[in-house]
Formats: structure tokens, C-alpha cells, sequence
């Protein structure tokens, strides 16, 4: 019969498995018995447990001070890539999208059609160029180069510059890194040969950074391979951005953005173009309701802070970038040789003027009595430290724009030592 039969078959199966299970249970701890071989509680306890706590211990406590010892970047992950884009916009689109928002894009394969591209070769250049020996330079780009160097058609509008482009030709052999600093410049960094890696900071965070600390201003105290976080714990608030850029790509690094570029090994190669933003205008209402957020930016510990203006200065170009116009630009298709550089200037003693246009001269409130603009040593050179110092007093009384945008023009690069001079200097300002 059926029915028999299928029965006995499932109880042979039974059987089969709890005699398995037996088996099991038998050779296998049970959960209390492995906790017990795990966290031994007792006097005599085997060495290699001790180990273990202590190797936990150890990594727990490392774990209090992430990046102690290590290159700058390993207190966090970034927090973003910087936006990447595949093809070249418009100068109209550069201009609104990123250079008025302070914001970095990497335009990749961007410098792939330019003959310097293709032909840059250290024969090549060294026949037709006479290109020095040394190995690790930076120097204005050779007249006879900028035939083979293409503008970017981002920046084919001369109504995005207050003054003219300056182009620069790095060389370098590779597995190097430069210190965080600044630039008062917008920057395109094209590479040509090699390869880097770049992480970026807003100047928001240039408290942390310790840039008041600096003996140079506008570059970081931090040994930035091996970052000392017990010195300086400010560090771990520091957000970044980073960038890998390949050959043939363009990065653009915003003004004044701290910035840190770590070759790969090899030839290195890069062109920089570098430009003046003109300022945005606003209205005296916009300006007094954002003044407010820039007296606390930042968390200046003293008087005069280069961080807090550092950081002031950005959070100005934010909050007014969408007031910026849009450029409406009549020249793009138009080769390098029709735009202006420094070097090609006939006088360059007549060129150091303003960095500004004719009606753009006085970046302050010329409206104001006590104006930077009306006293006489920074008529004559706004370079001048009783200019510097006047500038820096009447802009803690004086909530105007011209303090945002001219101060940390002013002060960067200048030696710790020069700063603290400035301070104690004797003021003509009268409050």
C-alpha cells in the first residue's frame, strides 16, 4: 500500500536528522561556553586575551584624534568631489554658476585640444623655447608659448576681470606638496603632464586652519603631513573638498580658498591662468542686514583677526552672488593675442594702478568722511602700513564692503612679525 509506506519514509528521515542534530550539539560550545572562551573573567586568564584588550584600547583611544600624525585630509573624509563637468560652458555660465558663487568645477579633458597639449615635450620646448635645467620652477609663460596655449572660452569675457590675466608655466618631478595657503587671485589650473590631487577649504573655516597663528600670512602653520592635532585640535572642524585632476584637465580654485596641491610622481607640467574678480555691487539696505552675520564669522580670539576677514570676505561674496548680473560678453571666439597681459604692457611703471576701473577706484564708501579713500597715505600707496593700519581700525567701526574686499588683499603674505608691527603701530584714525 501507499499510505505504509510514505510513512515509514518520514520517519527515517526524522530519525536521520535528530541523530545529526545530536552530533552537533555535542561537538559545538553553546553560546555562554564561547562567551566564556572570549571575555575570560578569571586570574589565570590565557596572555593572548590581554592582547587583544589592549590592541582595542589602543585603537579606540587613536580613534579620539583622527589624522594625529597624518597627512591633512585624514581627520574626515572630503565632503564633496568638486563638481566635475565633461565639456566647456559659456563665459556667461562660468561667471554665474561658479566664479560669483565662489564655487570650484574640474572641467575635464578641458586643455586636451590645445597644441601645448600635444606638444610640450621637454625636447620640444627645450629647442624651440630654451627651457632652463632646473627641474622645479614657476615663471611667466614664455611669449612665444601663448601660440599653443588656447583660452578656455569660460573666460573669453573681459568684463569678468577688473584687471588683466596673468599666465604662469610650473614644472616640477613629481611626489610633492605644496603648503595650504591662499591666493588673492581667481585661478585655472590647466595640467599638461602629470597628475595631482587638490583639496580645497572655504575660507570660512580659515580659523581652523590657524591662519592668525600663521608666520606668514596667508599660509597655514600646519605641516600638513603630518598634522599635530594636540597643537592644533581646530583641525578636525575643517571641512574639504577634493579634486583629482588628470592631464588635460581644468580646475578652477575660487579666490581666496585655501588650497593644498599633492603631485604624483613623474613630469610635472601645468599652465595657470590667474584674473582680478571685479567686486559686486549692492544696495546700503542689503549691505547693514548683512553685516550682522559677518561681525560673528569666523570666531575671531582677538582685535584684528586676518581668519575673521578671511572668513567675513566669503560669506560676503555668498550672500551676494545672486545679485551679481550677468555678464554679457561681445568677445569669445578670440585668440590670445588680443587680450591683454602684463608683460605685454609697453610701461610697466604707469601699469601699477588701481586694480580697479575708473569708476571703481574706491572700493569703500566714499560717501563716509572718515573713507580709506580720503586719507592721504593710502592715496599715495594703499600698500603703506599707516594705510594698512587706518584701513584695518576704521573697518572695526564701519560696516563697509570695501573692508571685506580690500583687507585680505592688504594683509595676505605679510610676515607674523610686519602684522604685529601693524598693531602696534601709531594710528592717525580717530574713531
Amino acid at each position: 500500500m501507499i499510505f505504509p509506506r510514505y510513512f515509514l519514509a518520514v520517519l527515517l528521515v526524522l530519525q536521520l536528522n535528530l541523530k545529526a542534530f545530536g552530533e552537533n550539539k555535542a561537538s559545538t560550545p553553546s553560546t555562554s561556553e564561547e562567551g566564556t572562551e572570549e571575555v575570560c573573567l578569571e586570574a589565570n586568564c590565557p596572555q593572548v586575551s590581554s592582547k587583544v584588550q589592549t590592541s582595542e584600547g589602543q585603537e579606540n583611544a587613536a580613534e579620539l584624534r583622527p589624522g594625529h600624525n597624518e597627512p591633512f585630509g585624514s581627520h574626515r573624509a572630503p565632503e564633496r568631489e568638486v563638481e566635475t563637468l565633461p565639456y566647456m560652458i559659456s563665459p556667461e555660465d562660468f561667471h554665474q554658476h561658479f566664479v560669483s558663487k565662489h564655487r570650484p568645477v574640474l572641467f575635464k579633458g578641458g586643455a586636451k585640444h590645445w597644441p601645448a597639449y600635444t606638444l610640450w615635450e621637454d625636447e620640444y620646448l627645450s629647442q624651440h623655447f630654451g627651457e632652463t635645467e632646473n627641474l622645479n620652477l614657476a615663471t611667466e609663460l614664455h611669449p612665444g608659448m601663448k601660440k599653443d596655449v588656447i583660452i578656455p572660452l569660460c573666460l573669453r569675457c573681459a568684463e569678468m576681470y577688473s584687471k588683466s590675466l596673468v599666465t604662469h608655466l610650473y614644472t616640477g618631478t613629481g611626489e610633492t606638496s605644496s603648503k595650504l595657503h591662499i591666493d588673492t587671485e581667481e585661478k585655472l589650473l590647466a595640467v599638461l603632464r602629470g597628475a595631482r590631487t587638490v583639496l580645497l577649504v572655504s575660507p570660512v573655516h580659515s580659523n581652523d586652519v590657524y591662519a592668525d597663528e600663521a608666520d606668514q600670512l596667508g599660509v597655514s602653520p600646519i605641516d600638513v603631513e603630518a598634522v599635530d592635532m594636540d597643537k592644533y585640535p581646530r583641525v578636525a572642524n575643517v571641512e574639504y573638498l577634493k579634486a583629482e585632476v588628470s592631464e588635460g584637465d581644468l580646475l578652477y580654485v575660487p579666490q581666496m580658498w585655501w588650497r593644498l596641491f599633492r603631485t604624483a610622481p613623474g613630469r610635472q607640467r601645468d599652465v595657470v591662468i590667474t584674473w582680478k574678480s571685479k567686486p559686486v555691487r549692492v544696495q546700503a539696505q542689503e549691505q547693514a542686514a548683512l553685516w550682522k552675520e559677518l561681525k560673528t564669522a569666523g570666531k575671531p580670539e582677538r582685535r584684528y583677526s586676518f581668519g575673521q576677514w578671511l572668513a567675513a570676505s566669503e560669506l560676503w561674496v555668498q550672500n551676494v552672488s545672486s545679485a551679481a548680473p550677468r555678464l554679457t560678453c561681445d568677445l569669445q571666439n578670440s585668440p590670445m593675442s588680443l587680450y591683454s597681459f602684463e608683460t605685454m604692457k609697453e610701461d610697466l611703471e604707469n601699469f601699477n594702478g588701481p586694480d580697479y576701473l575708473d569708476d571703481e577706484r574706491c572700493v569703500f564708501d566714499d560717501q563716509n568722511p572718515k573713507c580709506p579713500c580720503n586719507y592721504a597715505p593710502c592715496l599715495e600707496d594703499d600698500q603703506n602700513p599707516e594705510c594698512v593700519r587706518y584701513v584695518m581700525d576704521y573697518c572695526l567701526d564701519f560696516e563697509d564692503r570695501g573692508c571685506v574686499l580690500e583687507l585680505p588683499q592688504l594683509l595676505n603674505k605679510l610676515r607674523k612679525p610686519e602684522f604685529e608691527k601693524l598693531a602696534r603701530l601709531k594710528q592717525d584714525y580717530v574713531p
